[in-house]
């Protein structure tokens, strides 16, 4: 073979490479390597409001404000050390409280940051799209569902996981979020999906309300007709193919029960107070 025929094929399938997930004979996205580090992963997105210059560079006000004093205000998510002075950063007028490290080591230390991605803009919902999607959604607006697969589809198709395994957990109901636990591709969607849970929403106010203290029902009498007509109602999520909302998810009747054991568990914890918040509240720009 030509070294130049060599060298566009190989190129060729070097770019495919970088744009598509290598799906094996088996049917696995990637081989074993039989050194699985954690049973749990868990990836924090942040899309909007943050800085580069506070966050991934630990510049603080160096490089922007006339003041030489880089280092890191986020350690309990970054590794480094604190600014030799502190002018502003924390809670309250003027910031005089530093946020407490609440961690006895940072996040950044016991997993992988990623310090870029590419996206197709820097709006919030894009950024937030690109990295469930793991690639950059051209020409995708709001109120549509991602056009490639998201990382909860592959695991579920390649890797066997149930929809109680693959969990999307958001701020909030509004906006487009909730459409991004599966995509709108035909050989992945709905039926890969991943649950989708918005903490502020389910357990406090309105969710709390409804939920808490939900009736037990007599699962012949009562519990049955109410599942037919669920089923009943449940079919016009399925009626374009896509599974809307909440069609095509399928969580068996096991996995419906560890939700509500989950959901209860909250509940009780909400109302005993002792859920474990963060020691600041956000401007709802976190995922």
């Amino acid at each position: 073979m030509k070294r130049r025929t060599f060298l566009k094929k190989s190129g060729l399938a070097t770019a495919g490479a970088a744009v598509a997930p290598v799906i094996l004979p088996s049917g696995r996205l990637f081989a074993a390597s039989g050194r699985r580090m954690t049973d749990h992963v868990v990836m924090v997105a942040f899309a909007g409001g943050v800085r580069q210059q506070e966050s991934i560079l630990r510049r603080y006000v160096d490089d922007s404000q006339g003041e030489p004093y880089p280092g890191n205000i986020m350690y309990n998510l970054l590794s480094g050390e604190a600014p030799a002075a502190k002018i502003v950063y924390g809670t309250g007028v003027g910031g005089i409280n530093p946020i407490p490290a609440i961690l006895p080591q940072s996040l950044e230390s016991i997993g992988t940051t990623f310090a870029e991605v590419s996206a197709l803009s820097a709006g919030h919902f894009v950024g937030i799209n690109s990295l469930v999607q793991g690639g950059t959604p051209g020409g995708q607006g709001l109120k549509q569902r991602p056009l490639q697969p998201t990382l909860f589809e592959y695991l579920r198709r390649h890797g066997g996981y149930k929809a109680t395994d693959t969990w999307f957990v958001g701020n909030g109901i509004g906006g487009s979020l909730p459409l991004l636990n599966h995509s709108e591709h035909p050989d992945y969607g709905a039926r890969y999906a991943g649950n989708f849970f918005a903490p502020t929403v389910t357990f406090i106010g309105e969710g709390e309300t409804a939920f808490a203290n939900a009736s037990v029902y007599h699962p012949e009498n009562e519990l049955d007709p109410m599942r037919r007509m669920k089923a009943f109602l449940d079919q016009q999520f399925a009626s374009d193919g896509t599974g809307g909302f909440g069609g095509g998810l399928n969580n068996t009747d096991d996995e419906k029960e560890h939700i509500k054991q989950f959901m209860q568990t909250m509940y009780d914890k909400v109302e005993n107070g002792t859920v474990n918040l963060p020691p600041v509240t956000d401007n709802r720009d976190t995922a």
